[in-house]
């Protein structure tokens, strides 16, 4: 423009063919500004979309763990005995969803007359017979002798606050393991369950 305004003031362009320029170079300027201010507001968008993105991304790590949530794995191979919710139900932390007999760890719980409990150990060998299974002789060890009675960690522990006081031999839980059977090889097979009754014979040394 400043180098059309010199021809004009020397006579080298007509002050129509100025005016023309000044009137193209107003036009250029007035699009330049409206281009960069078109600039700065896709600019902002891209920015909002760019956060918008992020936050859509947030949200879906939030519902993949969510999703994931949802899956229970049991920690070993069992049965469920028991189910304590249904369908639908809100879950709280800590609460029992299922309840369950593992299958591959069964044992044998006797509660020994606390007398008794000085004649046993911990390997000492057992021969017992399950009720559901007459005819098989089997064969296990003691692995845990209880800490405390039975009566300890009973629904309602046995109280003496009124001073009456009635000895009652105490029972210690003793968990023995089933290893084997003397005529039957493959005991896996069985369908041993939890809360079968058993006759035990705990073998002295």
């Amino acid at each position: 423009l400043t180098r059309a305004k010199n021809q004009s003031d020397g006579g080298v362009i007509t002050p129509e063919q100025f005016d023309h320029i000044k009137k193209a170079y107003e036009t250029a300027s007035a699009q330049l500004d409206a281009a960069r201010a078109q600039l700065t507001v896709s600019k902002s968008m891209i920015s909002s979309a760019s956060a918008a993105v992020e936050t859509a991304n947030t949200q879906v790590k939030v519902v993949d763990t969510q999703l994931k949530n949802t899956r229970l794995f049991a920690p070993a191979d069992g049965i469920i005995a028991k189910r304590w919710l249904l369908p639908g139900d809100i879950v709280q932390p800590g609460q029992s969803v299922f309840t369950m007999t593992l299958s591959n760890n069964l044992w044998i719980v006797v509660f020994l007359e606390e007398t008794k409990i000085s004649q046993i150990r911990d390997g000492q060998n057992v021969r017992f017979s399950i009720d559901a299974f007459p005819e098989i002789k089997f064969r296990g060890k003691i692995f845990l002798i209880g800490s405390s009675t039975a009566s300890v960690f009973s629904l309602i522990p046995a109280s003496n606050a009124s001073g009456n006081f009635t000895k009652v031999t105490q029972r210690i839980p003793v968990r023995i393991s089933i290893e084997s059977a003397d005529n039957y090889k493959d005991i896996s097979s069985l369908n041993i369950l939890s809360g079968m009754s058993a006759v035990v014979k705990i073998l002295k040394d």
